[in-house]
């Protein structure tokens, strides 16, 4: 039951904290540019947009490990959810106007709220979220320490926003100080909670 409980209470922060990055104003979390920059190019939500990068990532952890995996099939459900649990966040969490100085201390505190909520769903070894799932998979498949992928998968999906704007010829959305932090520090503060993190 604990590991239900931290499983869920993680698949909520980091719902959460990807709508409160973006009412932030300081860029998008580094893992939801991507899903960001599709919402706003093809005018749908961030959970549809969320949904459709999340199948993908699974794909992609299919043709990864040559294996059609039961983990990797269970996320899929999983990402109806968790595309449904965003747009109720984006729905309940109102604008914010608090001044840029407070906006980035919520955003270093909500650096590490997400990173929790990672930490949480990949500790419990429950059902991964497809994002989760694919880092997950390449550390495996690669032999890298978790952390450190997580912080490469994140840069390379700032750069993919950057590609898939331009190729639009739109502006680049989301992107900013917040994302370049998220994209650095996430990785990082995982693998701190990995070290010293021992209630699960």
């Amino acid at each position: 039951m604990k590991r239900y409980l931290l499983y869920f209470a993680g698949l909520n922060l980091i719902a959460a904290m990807v709508v409160l990055n973006i009412r932030f104003g300081l860029g998008v979390a580094a893992f939801s540019s991507v899903m960001y920059s599709i919402s706003q190019i093809y005018h749908i939500s961030l959970g549809t947009a969320s949904i459709i990068c999340y199948l993908l990532f699974v794909a992609a952890q299919c043709i990864l490990t040559r294996k059609i995996r039961l983990a990797f099939l269970l996320e899929i459900p999983l990402s109806f959810a968790f595309g449904w649990l965003t747009d109720f966040y984006d729905f309940i969490i109102p604008e914010l106007g608090f001044p840029v100085g407070i906006m980035l201390l919520l955003y270093f505190a909500g650096m590490f709220a997400t990173a929790m909520g990672v930490f949480l769903c990949v500790k419990t070894d429950l059902i991964l979220t497809p994002t989760d799932g694919i880092v997950k998979t390449i550390s495996e498949v690669f032999s890298l320490p978790f952390s450190s992928t997580k912080n490469g998968f994140d840069i390379s999906l700032v750069l993919i926003t950057v590609l898939l704007c331009l190729l639009n010829h739109t502006p680049i959305y989301g992107i900013g100080i917040g994302t370049i932090l998220s994209a650095i520090f996430v990785g990082r503060i995982i693998k701190l909670y990995e070290k010293k993190v021992t209630f699960i």
